[in-house]
């Protein structure tokens, strides 16, 4: 068990200890300065591409609107279990090795929890792996049944880039029953031995394990892998990603059983977990109907992350009968953050819209897996055509399979972009300045135009950088466009204070990306002075 024994009363947000620790880093940087010592040299930075996750970068803009994508259906990638109406397909999951090769695995039922291995050359047909020599415990249910957690329930595939057990694949689900009442007689240390010994088995009686693999197709048990605390069990789904800016595996999880919120928690050794943290939960703008979380899996994406928050719409108009709402339509709205800890949600609307009746997915689309390809981006889910706690629906009328895994494609940096209301808009950046001659745009201007200048910070453009001067974008439909002027280059205009202003029309603008560092006020003062502020903390 894990070894932090905190009340559920701990469970809460960590903006003053974040505040604090930023302000204490400020200082420290401050007081190396003011003693007269230089920073440590910078480490590289790499170019960050700026996406419209939201306009913070921005002072100013006319005639422009921001835009959530939404994801396109593809029919053609829509898998079926081969047991038809007895076969489900719950929390598919899928990568891409690399070799190119694509691989899968999903579970057949909710619990206990089969898991089923799945493999394809292009990532959108998928077929059965079969895999004779392995015989999961219970025996095997299909060709493709590689493990099966006894009287236990599944998450989505956690692609561990330690693997310091072993095991780069994991996934982290929940047992009851008989196996935890089992294991509970037998260790004196275990969090339900004395109720076991004394009242016998209890429903309540669960423990969060963690499944492992090396190869995607021999999983088992981790020894040691339990992340629930002796005050706390919530149900899955729970899924995980790893945070390369903390160096930390981070899981999102709930704050109970039957809790619809969404908590944040960190492990450097997936063996002790901190307390979790709550990260989402319904607030002033989801008023419309009662609503909930159900979980969030993230992504890492360019310098950010992506969340996919699944939410579920659960109002109704007949009375609550058990603990809380059980049944209604869900699907997934989007969520980013910079830094792998504070996430915001967009634009309230779902990424992916929920297909018509009788396709896949009329009812529940539960996004599980996301691959970035050369060419877009591809959102694998668990797709239903009846609502939560009906999925199976009724024995008698149908004879067709009522799940499947589905996939929807987004364009490269399709999550956000910025349009022109009307004819053309335009943008002007915050102040900055560049580290390396060369700015690229994100930009689908197949059917329109777009043009960009630098200016200095009081807005005047710079001779030979003037939206006259830049090489038009046109009819073009690209990730990494450089922008060009023809009469200048950008090696003058290095470590200055600048701002970029763009005016676009017919076109989609999807991100900037460049090698740059974006002032405050002390910064430009000091650039102007001549003096170098990569020592300064960027954020």
């Amino acid at each position: 068990m894990v070894q932090e024994h905190s009340s559920p009363g701990d469970i809460n947000r960590r903006s003053f200890l974040v505040a604090s620790a930023a302000a204490g880093f400020a200082a420290s940087l401050a007081g190396e300065a003011f003693a007269g010592q230089s920073p440590a040299p910078p480490k590289p930075v790499q170019p960050k591409k700026l996406l419209f996750w939201d306009l913070a970068r921005f002072d100013d803009w006319q005639n422009l609107e921001l835009v959530q994508g939404r994801g396109v259906y593809r029919p053609e990638g829509t898998f079926e279990d081969p047991d038809g109406r007895k076969g489900r397909v719950i929390f598919p999951s899928v990568w891409q090795e690399p070799s190119g090769r694509w691989l899968g695995v999903y579970g057949k039922n909710w619990s206990s929890f089969p898991l089923c291995a799945l493999e394809s050359d292009d990532g959108i047909r998928w077929r059965p792996r079969a895999v004779p020599e392995i015989i999961p415990v219970g025996g095997k249910l299909a060709p493709h049944h590689v493990f099966t957690l006894d009287r236990g329930s599944g998450s989505g595939v956690y692609h561990d880039p330690m693997a310091a057990d072993g095991f780069p694949l994991k996934i982290f689900g929940r047992q009851d029953g008989e196996p935890v009442y089992q294991r509970a007689l037998q260790d004196p240390n275990h969090v339900w031995h004395k109720i076991a010994r004394a009242e016998g088995l209890k429903r309540y009686m669960t423990e969060g394990v963690t499944v492992g693999s090396r190869d995607g197709l021999n999983w088992e048990i981790i020894p040691g892998g339990t992340w629930t605390r002796p005050d706390w069990f919530p149900e899955d789904p729970v899924f995980a990603f790893y945070n390369h800016q903390l160096g930390r595996h981070v899981m999102i999880c709930r704050p109970g059983w039957g809790d619809r919120r969404v908590c944040w928690r960190e492990s450097a050794d997936l063996g002790t977990w901190e307390r979790p943290e709550l990260l989402f939960q319904p607030d002033p703008l989801d008023d419309a109907a009662p609503l909930g979380f159900y979980t969030m899996p993230v992504f890492p994406y360019e310098h950010g992350y992506v969340g996919l928050l699944w939410v579920f719409h659960y109002s109704n108009s007949e009375p609550v009968r058990g603990f809380n709402q059980f049944f209604g339509p869900m699907d997934a709205q989007v969520a980013f953050s910079y830094d792998g800890k504070r996430f915001f949600r967009g634009k309230r609307e779902p990424l992916l819209a929920r297909n018509p009746i009788p396709e896949h997915g009329c009812t529940q689309l539960r996004p599980c897996s996301l691959v970035v390809t050369d060419k877009e981006i591809r959102i694998y889910s668990e797709a239903h055509r009846y609502g939560h706690g009906r999925e199976r629906g009724p024995a008698d009328l149908h004879d067709e399979p009522l799940s499947a895994m589905v996939l929807h494609t987004l364009r490269r940096d399709g999550f956000m972009f910025v349009r022109p209301r009307g004819e053309w808009a335009r943008m002007l950046t915050k102040p900055f300045s560049l580290r390396a001659a060369q700015i690229t745009v994100s930009i689908d201007a197949r059917y329109g135009e777009a043009r960009f200048q630098l200016t200095n910070v009081k807005s005047e453009p710079l001779a030979g950088l003037t939206f006259e001067d830049c090489e038009p974008i046109r009819g073009v439909d690209d990730t990494e466009r450089p922008i060009r002027w023809k009469n200048a280059q950008l090696d003058s205009r290095l470590r200055q204070p600048l701002r970029l202003e763009m005016k676009f029309t017919g076109a989609n603008v999807y991100g900037l990306r460049a090698d740059w560092q974006w002032l405050d006020a002390q910064g430009m003062h000091m650039l102007e002075d001549g003096k170098s502020i990569d020592h300064l903390l960027n954020l």
